[in-house]
């Protein structure tokens, strides 16, 4: 007796070395694996950063792929083609040089929102520029425009310095302003007003619903420049009624920003519960496996022997329901870090059916319980057969292995 005693406290000291071993090997990975490169994968990644910077049509603006599929690419004609200019071109002969960046003259895109004089211009938009006059589908834009800071608009260092108003470096800046989708007015000797994202949002929405529109016209006020003559915007609210048309692209955006939103704001619920969820269980997850690990360790049921017939010993039926209630307890522990980790985008489900299911969190939740729970009690039920007893300690000993996983993998998704 004293003997078996023995074997058993050192039974459970081996398994609680051995898993603490893995709960610190694992905290060791996660520190030395951030950002850990290979110099070559490095110089690998600039040189295709390079290349995909380069040799692109003048005045292509680069879109991601999902851009590409949402929206077209803005069209760009840079004019007729430009002589050399310089010493080469005189008639003093030598070789000549070509003059720095020019900017376009005509773009057209099919996205955004343009107000011309309190007026809504429906797309495709057509820009044009000419002798310094910039006009839109045939209309003059006639505002003012924002002066230049020292080397142009955006950073990009062409054209003179000085901080004169002037359309001719602005035609790329409006239609990508424009092919963003957002909302760009002009109004007669006026500043020039470009809104951002969330204020367009304000603006359809203020034109598209009445409820709260008070409010959202006054945010939108007060992001109007100082130098914007205020009575003009209260007389273009009060008066205008929006064409259908604009309602019906207004309504798009609006439902499109909302949904995004939405998602944005629920991956970081649930990447907070993710967060505040780990430790507890981490810890449960620790307790049980040691106490499955020693459970497993007292042998499998009817080794080396044939698994016919039946044992209804009793320490067989309580070995049986110890594997079945360790098995309830990791199958709960695994469904619960699967939602958790799935809704917090911190792991990819790679069971060709769960991965179907982990989006929506209650169908796998049935899932796992209608498959778990009847198989559970089908091998209660057979209790009493070598079999059954078996097949609950190789549940018990595969489920153990999973937590184990899990708790390998759980430090590397904890935030940084």
């Amino acid at each position: 007796m004293v003997d078996r005693l023995n074997f058993a406290h050192y039974r459970y000291f081996t398994v609680l070395v051995l898993c603490l071993a893995c709960v610190a090997s694992s905290d060791a990975q996660r520190d030395e694996s951030p950002q850990r490169r290979d110099p070559d994968s490095q110089q690998r990644s600039t040189d295709a950063m390079r290349q995909g910077s380069g040799d692109h049509p003048r005045g292509e603006i680069r879109r991601s792929s999902r851009e590409d599929a949402r929206t077209p690419p803005p069209i760009y004609n840079d004019g007729p083609s430009r002589e050399p200019r310089g010493p080469g071109s005189g008639p003093g002969g030598g070789p000549g040089y070509f003059r720095g960046f020019e900017p376009p003259t005509e773009a057209e895109t099919k996205n955004g929102f343009l107000f011309i004089d309190g007026k809504y211009i429906a797309p495709p938009y057509v820009l044009h520029l000419a002798d310094n006059v910039f006009t839109i589908n045939g209309h003059t834009i006639d505002c003012v425009p924002p002066a230049r800071g020292y080397g142009g608009y955006g950073g990009r260092g062409f054209g003179p310095r000085g901080g004169e108003p002037s359309w001719r470096y602005m035609l790329s800046e409006v239609l990508t302003q424009l092919s963003s989708e957002l909302v760009v007015l002009c109004f007669k000797d006026q500043p020039y007003v470009v809104l951002d994202g969330s204020n367009s949002y304000e603006l359809l929405k203020t034109m598209t619903m009445e409820r709260g529109r008070s409010v959202r016209q006054l945010t939108i006020r007060e992001q109007l420049p100082s130098e914007f003559d205020k009575s003009i915007w209260d007389k273009w609210m009060e008066s205008f009624e929006p064409p259908g048309d604009l309602r019906q692209r207004a309504a798009v955006l609006v439902n499109n920003f909302e949904t995004a939103q939405r998602e944005a704001e629920a991956d970081m619920r649930a990447t907070r519960l993710m967060n505040q969820a780990a430790y507890p269980l981490a810890v449960s997850g620790m307790v049980l496996s040691v106490l499955a690990v020693g459970h497993l360790l007292g042998g499998r049921p009817h080794a080396r022997q044939r698994l016919i017939g039946r044992d209804e010993t009793p320490e067989m039926i309580h070995s049986l329901n110890w594997s079945l209630l360790f098995v309830t307890a990791f199958s709960l522990l695994d469904l619960t870090w699967t939602v958790l980790a799935a809704n917090a985008g911190q792991m990819q489900e790679l069971n060709p059916i769960g991965s179907h299911l982990v989006e929506n969190p209650r169908q796998l939740i049935g899932f796992k319980i209608g498959i778990t729970l009847p198989s559970l009690a089908l091998i209660w039920l057979l209790r009493k057969h070598k079999r059954a007893q078996a097949a609950a300690w190789w549940l018990c000993l595969v489920l153990t292995f999973v937590t184990l996983r899990w708790l390998m993998i759980s430090p590397l998704m904890a935030p940084v």
